[in-house]
């Protein structure tokens, strides 16, 4: 064997090492896209799901749904949030009223529920918000926060005929 070949051994390796590791970098940066894309599809489809349900109850007085609703893994607390009530947002836990659960205080979320834009916010930061139409809150609470367990809430819907009143059911 001679010296020019030791050299090209050398150099076939460090280029087999390149391409190697370029392929496993594509392989990261593609599975990363799809699980994104996958929480994407999670979150439109629960929006969505939840919009529905809400729909098909609001003007049915005094029926009571319990949608099966499928949350992505990130979050721990959905939130709901009664619009009507806005000049009570600052005296509740959601917006770090003194005393208040340190654990439902949320300032994004506040944000977001004193605009009057949004009534469900998808917590640990609330940047996720939507809209799902008039709803209350049961015992004329302001809002409240379901615990996700499993990927699943708790959530009661109750037709009143012009909104709907979420609570949670044990």
């Amino acid at each position: 064997m001679k010296k020019a070949q030791i050299a090209g051994q050398i150099f076939i390796y460090m280029m087999a090492v390149v391409v190697v590791g370029l392929i496993i970098a594509y392989g990261y940066s593609a599975i990363k896209s799809f699980s994104d894309k996958g929480e994407e599809v999670e979150s439109i489809t629960l929006r969505k799901s939840l919009e529905n349900s809400v729909k098909a109850i609001v003007s049915d007085y005094g029926s009571i749904k319990r949608p099966s609703l499928s949350i992505p893994g990130k979050y721990d607390f959905v939130c709901f949030a009664d619009k009507a009530r806005l000049g009570d947002a600052d005296n509740t836990a959601l917006c770090g009223a003194p005393g208040g659960d340190p654990d439902h205080f949320h300032p994004i979320a506040c944000s977001a529920w004193k605009t009057g834009r949004d009534n469900v916010f998808l917590v640990p930061d609330g940047s996720d918000s939507f809209d799902v139409g008039e709803i209350v809150i049961k015992d004329n609470q302001p809002f409240i926060c379901l615990d996700v367990v499993n990927n699943k809430m708790k959530l009661q819907l109750e037709g009143l005929g012009d909104r709907v009143q979420i609570s949670a059911y044990s």
